[in-house]
């Protein structure tokens, strides 16, 4: 009685270990840093601030990653009129399949900030 119970968990814990591998093998792009190297690698990875970290967050029911990374930096002339300059905050944010490791969508965004005191 007591080797059928084990033979029965036994069994159990190699169907529960494959079904785990077969999952994580799906996914091509399977955690963070693999985010940022991918968005390194394409040029739209932005970071030169440290009080702007980049952002990576993981969507399960869509299997998709976001990333949004940030730069900031002093602008005078143009539109900057103010003695000052302006702060330009450029934003890139990406939506990369888990799957197959590709870029779904890219936005990108630079607003301008005048530097009044």
């Amino acid at each position: 009685m007591i080797y059928k119970c084990l033979l029965v968990i036994f069994f159990l814990s190699i169907s529960v270990l494959s079904f785990g591998q077969i999952i994580s093998s799906n996914n091509k792009i399977t955690d963070s840093t693999q985010v940022v190297e991918l968005a390194k690698n394409e040029k739209l990875f932005l970071y030169n601030n440290a009080a702007t970290t980049p952002v990576v967050s993981y969507n399960k029911y869509k299997n998709e990653w976001k990333l949004v990374s940030t730069e900031t930096n002093n602008v005078s002339g143009g539109d900057c009129k103010s003695p000052r300059g302006c702060i330009a905050n450029h934003y890139i944010v990406l939506i990369i399949d888990a799957k197959t490791g590709t870029i779904k969508n890219k936005q990108e965004k630079t607003t301008l900030h005048a530097v009044l005191e």
